[in-house]
C-alpha cells in the first residue's frame, strides 16, 4: 500500500533508476509529488561531516609550538639575568637598581654557565658602601659562571663607564681627607679645589684650578695649573701648586674602597665626571661549593 502524500517514482529509461526528490532525513530518492515543487527541491544535497577533533588538536599544537619554544628561552635567560643582578650587589656594591640583559646565548649554553654577552645598567651604586656612583654601564663578554649565586669563573673582555657627581666626590673627601676639609667643583675639562689649611694656628682658605690625571688605572690625581696660597709668595707658582697637590692627592683612590675597576680616561662635565675603563671582576672559582 502506498503511503499517504507520496507517489511511486518514475524510472529513467536511460539508467533504469528511479527519479524524484531526495528525502534529506534518510538520504533516499523518493517519488516526485504531484504538487508544484518548491524552488531547489529537485537538487540533491549531501550531508556535511564534522572536522575530526584529532586533526584540530594537531593543528593547534603546531601553531603554538614556536611560541612555547620562545617562552622557554625567555624563562631561562631571565632567570640567569636576575641571579647576575643579585651577584653584582656583592661584587660592586648595593644599588638602587641593576638591570642585566644577556644577548646572543642559547638555553643550553646558559644552563652550562656560559653567557656570550652581558649588558649591565646600574643606577645609584654605593660602591663598597663608600663611594656613590650615579650611573654605571658595563659590558661583559664571554662570562663563565657556576652555582646558583652565581660565582664568576672567568670573564673575557669588559667595558666600563661610570658617572660620579661632585657631591659624591665631596662626601668621599670628607671621609678620607677630613683634615683639610677639601671640596671640588667640576667644570668642563677643569677641576676647582678648595681647602682650608691652618697656618700659624689660623684657618686659611686655599684655592687651585687644574685637571685630573689617572695613575696606575686606579687613582685620580689632581694636577694644578694655578694655585692661590696666601702664605707662599706669588713669585713661587710651582711651589704653590705643589703645596695644594701634596695635600689632596690622591683625590680619588679606587684601591682604597676596593672597587674592581681600572680607568683609562676621565671626562669632566658640569657637576660630574665621566670615567671609562674596564672592570676587573675577580675569579671566584675557589668559592665554588
Amino acid at each position: 500500500m502506498r503511503q499517504p502524500g507520496r507517489r511511486r517514482g518514475r524510472v529513467s529509461p536511460s539508467t533504469g533508476r528511479p527519479t524524484g526528490n531526495t528525502n534529506h532525513r534518510t538520504g533516499r530518492v523518493e517519488a516526485e509529488s504531484t504538487s508544484n515543487p518548491a524552488p531547489g527541491a529537485g537538487c540533491v544535497r549531501f550531508p556535511t561531516r564534522p572536522f575530526p577533533r584529532a586533526a584540530c588538536g594537531t593543528l593547534l599544537l603546531a601553531a603554538c609550538f614556536p611560541a612555547l619554544s620562545g617562552c622557554s628561552t625567555t624563562v631561562v635567560r631571565r632567570g640567569v639575568e636576575r641571579r647576575v643582578e643579585r651577584r653584582l650587589a656583592d661584587l660592586l656594591g648595593p644599588a638602587e637598581k641593576y638591570q642585566v640583559r644577556i644577548r646572543g646565548s642559547r638555553d643550553p649554553d646558559l644552563v652550562r654557565g656560559m653567557a656570550r654577552r652581558v649588558e649591565v645598567e646600574g643606577r645609584r651604586i654605593y660602591a663598597q658602601e663608600q663611594l656613590r656612583i650615579e650611573r654605571l654601564t658595563l659590558l661583559i663578554e664571554d662570562l663563565r659562571y657556576t652555582g646558583g649565586e652565581p660565582y664568576f669563573i672567568s670573564v673575557g673582555r669588559t667595558d666600563l663607564l661610570v658617572e660620579i657627581t661632585e657631591a659624591a666626590v665631596n662626601e668621599y673627601l670628607h671621609t678620607y681627607q677630613a683634615r683639610y676639609d677639601p671640596e671640588v667643583r667640576f667644570r668642563p675639562e677643569q677641576v676647582e679645589v678648595r681647602m682650608t689649611y691652618k697656618f700659624l694656628g689660623a684657618p686659611t682658605p686655599l684655592r687651585a684650578l687644574g685637571r685630573f690625571v689617572i695613575q696606575d688605572g686606579q687613582r685620580l690625581n689632581f694636577v694644578a695649573s694655578e694655585a692661590d696660597v696666601p702664605f707662599i709668595n706669588a713669585d713661587q707658582p710651582e711651589f704653590r701648586r705643589r703645596f695644594v697637590e701634596d695635600r689632596v692627592n690622591p683625590l680619588l683612590d679606587l684601591r682604597r674602597i676596593e672597587f674592581p675597576a681600572r680607568l683609562r680616561s676621565v671626562e669632566l662635565l658640569p657637576g660630574r665626571l665621566r670615567a671609562r675603563g674596564t672592570a676587573e671582576l675577580p675569579s671566584e672559582v675557589n668559592n665554588e661549593g
